[in-house]
């Protein structure tokens, strides 16, 4: 990575908004701690967990906690924005994890583009265990930030961007009415407003686990496309812009279908239940006929592959013995 120039005066909070997840919190905060440049404040919200969050926060010197009765992640970061005293502040999930150089690379690329809201790297996926999954995930900014943000998800989890608190208190920190894609909406929001700079290197690592609120496929989809619905209706709309949000709803349509479609295959393996299958099948081609036709001829193609290339092996072994049968009657 090239050398950039260090922050000089900037600090930076950790934010981590806590519900029911005290066994991940204990990795969360050691991230923070393992920095290669040191957190000035790490802020625990707890968000009316019933599990003991504090036992596990009681064991960080450095780490503050807040509780407040369970009003939602959104409202969970914004508390924790509003009672850090930092120039800049990362949200980093209890789930998840920052990677030892996250805070350097942030405010590094921050003091180059001191006028951007937020700056961002890439991300990982981790499995529950912590064991890495997959390749690093990481898309650059090309051209208008705002439209290419309409069109498809660039940044992942919030844990991959550094925010400058001043703006984030502009707009208000996060929408409370929202949960799931409140992060989404928080990125359309301010690059309408701001610009935004990104770095290659990989900060964040993003834990998958039976729990995560991206499993719910289609709640996700309609989140999504309520969000785009909503910042439709509040901004200034013209050809180019209509035009990223039209591709914007099909992309994801076509994302969550497939991730629809796949868990459906995975059920389908498991139980072997019908009825499962054409109700889940049915849902999906509501949302997208095209991607939904799409995967299910290639699922039966593959599945009849083995059987008719079983079917030409035995019908040449036929004709085979046909000739060989017809030779010895000419003979």
């Amino acid at each position: 990575m090239h050398a950039m120039k260090k922050a000089d005066g900037a600090t930076v909070a950790v934010v981590i908004p806590a519900f029911n997840q005290a066994h991940f919190l204990g990795e969360a905060i050691t991230s923070v701690l393992t920095q290669t440049r040191q957190a000035d404040e790490i802020i625990v919200v707890d968000d009316g967990s019933t599990d003991d969050p504090a036992a596990v926060v009681s064991r960080f010197q450095k780490a503050k906690l807040i509780r407040q009765e369970n009003r939602g992640r959104s409202a969970a970061r914004n508390v924790g924005l509003l009672k850090c005293a930092t120039s800049h502040v990362v949200f980093l999930d209890s789930d998840d994890r920052l990677l030892p150089t996250a805070l350097e690379t942030g405010l590094n690329c921050v003091a180059g583009r001191p006028d951007c809201a937020f700056v961002y790297g890439g991300y990982r996926f981790i499995s529950e265990n912590g064991h890495r999954i997959g390749s690093d995930c990481f898309s650059p900014i090309e051209g208008d930030a705002h439209l290419s943000i309409l069109r498809r998800n660039l940044l992942g989890p919030p844990a991959t961007g550094l925010y400058r608190r001043d703006f984030l208190l502009e707009l208000n920190g996060f929408d409370e009415t929202l949960q799931g894609p409140e992060d989404f909406d928080l990125y359309l929001r301010i690059t309408q407003r701001y610009p935004i700079a990104s770095h290659p290197e990989i900060v964040a690592e993003y834990r998958r686990h039976g729990q995560n609120t991206t499993n719910n496929h289609l709640k996700q989809l309609k989140a999504v496309l309520g969000v785009l619905d909503l910042h439709e209706a509040r901004i200034a709309v013209d050809s180019v812009t209509q035009a990223a949000l039209e591709e914007g709803r099909t992309g994801r349509r076509v994302y969550y279908v497939s991730q629809m479609l796949v868990a459906t295959a995975i059920r389908w393996r498991a139980r072997h239940e019908i009825g499962s299958l054409v109700r889940d099948i049915s849902r999906a081609a509501r949302w997208s006929p095209a991607v939904t036709t799409r995967i299910l001829a290639g699922s039966l193609a593959n599945r009849i592959k083995e059987p008719l290339h079983a079917i030409i092996r035995w019908w040449k072994r036929i004709m085979i013995a046909v000739a060989s049968v017809v030779k010895r009657n000419d003979a």
